[in-house]
């Protein structure tokens, strides 16, 4: 019973870590919309980097803390949480809107 508490435990906090990444991006691309590309790629760049460090410190105080190794699977679960959602998202999309084919003419 202890393995399935720590495994919900750890996906519980991966998967709020996940989200607050989730919602960091997009905040991040929405506020570099309008500025000069150089700006907006190197803003993306340096948001993909704090992620990823959060991802890090997450993961470690886990390891530190939690020490179960199953708390600790849970917590790298919880973390692909977000990409496997956003690619779900991306595919129903792509089926409602299938690529059109564009008419050549020739004059």
């Amino acid at each position: 019973m202890v393995l399935w508490k720590a495994l919900l435990i750890g996906l519980f906090w991966g998967t709020a870590v996940s989200i607050g990444n989730h919602y960091y991006l997009q905040w991040t691309l929405k506020k570099n919309k309008q500025r000069p590309p150089e700006e907006a790629t190197q803003a993306v760049i340096n948001c993909f980097l704090t992620r990823y460090f959060i991802n890090l410190v997450a993961i470690f105080l886990v390891f530190y803390f939690g020490r179960d190794i199953w708390m600790l699977l849970g917590t790298g679960l919880g973390l692909i949480v977000m990409k496997n959602i956003n690619m779900v998202r991306e595919y129903r999309e792509s089926k409602k809107h299938p690529w059109k084919k564009k008419n050549k003419t020739f004059r």
